[in-house]
């Protein structure tokens, strides 16, 4: 073979390549607005009311759900209800405004879109990274009257299928003042939910804590937990979870290392609005010992979240630890209370 026949081939190659990609990424979902237009793109997620649209015009931009008539895809979609009822399937064009029309492997169903609390893409052709969905923020402050600094670097991610969930929470707070130790109050989280039916779901977990101020060098847990949904809207969400817990906890001052089972109660509340672009989302996990309810520890956040830049927020975040019995010469309760600047994916 000639040189000259290599290098027809792999221009050939090439062509053939470039004409592929455009086919292969081309979006063909349609959603049409309020005001009559209809906008070609992919239905990249649905949650608390902010349709996550991926357009080639527009790049990737956020709709209210409230000013969408109605939306056609080929994509094999996940659609859940308020009620917890999920179906998998495309969807076709309906025969009326504000209605979603379902195309399920057996059947066909329509839905009112105040019915529609999540849409997922399962299975797409989607890069890993693309499916992920999250947020990351970090804040310093200083005060030069005290010679205090306290940074925060806060991460919360997850990543969504079918019938499953997985998330990775990390948040450090470290403060340094002037002539005195510094002191950390670190967690890091993984969790695999499993989906069940009418809102439920199962919850195995693991983690890592460290809280000088409680006297705690290291804390590993693992466990689980059986959980409901109690509330899902467009605008909120209750969840209550209940379950058990190994923990295996290290000292820093003189007390031996110690293995508790433990109980693990858990509400998680989350509330958002589009105009303006704020949540609120509110966190307490109560974890009794279980051969003497009497003593027991708790963890509370508090995370207010204010959008000022597409995908760009800002955060102030309070923090709350008890312990009923601590170690010796430590303090029964610990609370942070951090601003910082994020992002959100």
């Amino acid at each position: 073979m000639t040189i000259r026949n290599l290098r027809s081939g792999a221009i050939t190659l090439l062509l053939c390549g470039l004409l592929v990609l455009p086919a292969y990424a081309a979006k063909t979902d349609v959603v049409v607005l309020v005001n009559g237009n209809a906008v070609t793109g992919e239905i990249k997620s649905l949650d608390f009311g902010s349709l996550r649209y991926g357009t080639d015009s527009m790049g990737t931009v956020n709709v209210d759900w409230q000013d969408i008539v109605s939306i056609t895809s080929d994509q094999h979609l996940q659609v859940e209800l308020t009620d917890g009822s999920r179906y998998f399937g495309t969807l076709l064009t309906p025969d009326e405004r504000f209605r979603i029309r379902i195309q399920t492997a057996t059947d066909e169903v329509t839905f009112s879109t105040d019915e529609i609390v999540r849409i997922t893409p399962i299975e797409t052709s989607s890069r890993f990274v693309e499916r992920l969905d999250g947020s990351f923020s970090l804040g310093l402050q200083s005060q030069k009257s005290s010679g205090v600094i306290t940074s925060n670097l806060s991460t919360d991610v997850a990543y969504r299928t079918r019938q499953y969930l997985v998330g990775l929470r990390l948040n450090s707070t470290i403060t340094d003042q002037r002539n005195e130790e510094t002191k950390a109050r670190q967690s890091v989280e993984t969790n695999y939910q499993r989906f069940r039916k009418n809102r439920w779901f199962t919850d195995w977990f693991t983690s890592w804590e460290k809280n000088d101020e409680l006297g705690i060098s290291s804390r590993v847990s693992l466990g689980g937990a059986l959980g409901r949904y109690i509330v899902q809207s467009n605008k909120n969400e209750l969840s209550v979870t209940a379950g058990a817990q190994g923990a295996r906890e290290n000292f820093i001052g003189g007390d031996e290392s110690v293995t508790n089972a433990e109980g693990r109660i858990e509400v998680r509340y989350r509330r958002r609005n589009l105009a303006p672009d704020t949540s609120i989302t509110f966190t307490s996990k109560i974890f009794p010992l279980i051969e003497d309810l009497r003593q027991y520890r708790a963890e509370t956040d508090l995370i207010l979240r204010r959008e000022f830049i597409s995908d760009l927020f800002f955060d102030i975040n309070l923090g709350y630890s008890y312990n009923s019995n601590p170690p010796t010469d430590a303090a029964k309760s610990d609370y942070a209370l951090t601003t910082s600047l994020g992002y959100s994916f």
